[in-house]
């Protein structure tokens, strides 16, 4: 079984890497399972609904034009845009899935603390498929 660092990871929102500020990146999928138990049945009984998928991103805060900052900020209210999270920094293959959808920025904050870092994490929600690619 192969396992590898995070350390490689990359990820683009709206065509923009941003994986050089990024500290960590949380791809999340879940699947609404609706209870579907009628009197008749001896246990309760389950179907699988839809898959919902979302990012969270966090990492150091760079105001430069072409950096996360301005990316995120600038896609608030302003429709989806394609998000990409490759988990090994290389293209797709085989042993290199890159994960990718439509996603709107659902949430963005930056925090600045006396003698720290300037951070910011954001949330983007994927709006349809959630794509594996692996070639």
């Amino acid at each position: 079984m192969a396992r590898q660092s995070g350390k490689t990871a990359d990820f683009s929102f709206n065509s923009v890497a941003i994986e050089d500020e990024l500290s960590s990146i949380t791809q999340t999928t879940n699947v609404n399972i609706v209870d579907v138990t009628a009197f008749g049945d001896s246990a309760n009984t389950f179907v699988e609904g839809l898959p919902t998928s979302n990012y969270s991103v966090s990492g150091f805060f760079d105001p430069n034009a072409s950096q996360g900052d301005a990316t995120i900020f600038t896609r608030i209210g302003s429709g989806s845009a394609t998000a990409s999270f490759e988990t090994t920094g290389a293209s797709a293959g085989t042993n290199a899935p890159v994960y990718s959808g439509s996603a709107f920025v659902s949430s963005y904050s930056i925090t600045s603390d006396v003698g720290g870092a300037t951070t910011y994490s954001a949330d983007f929600q994927v709006s349809g498929a959630l794509t594996r690619a692996v070639s």
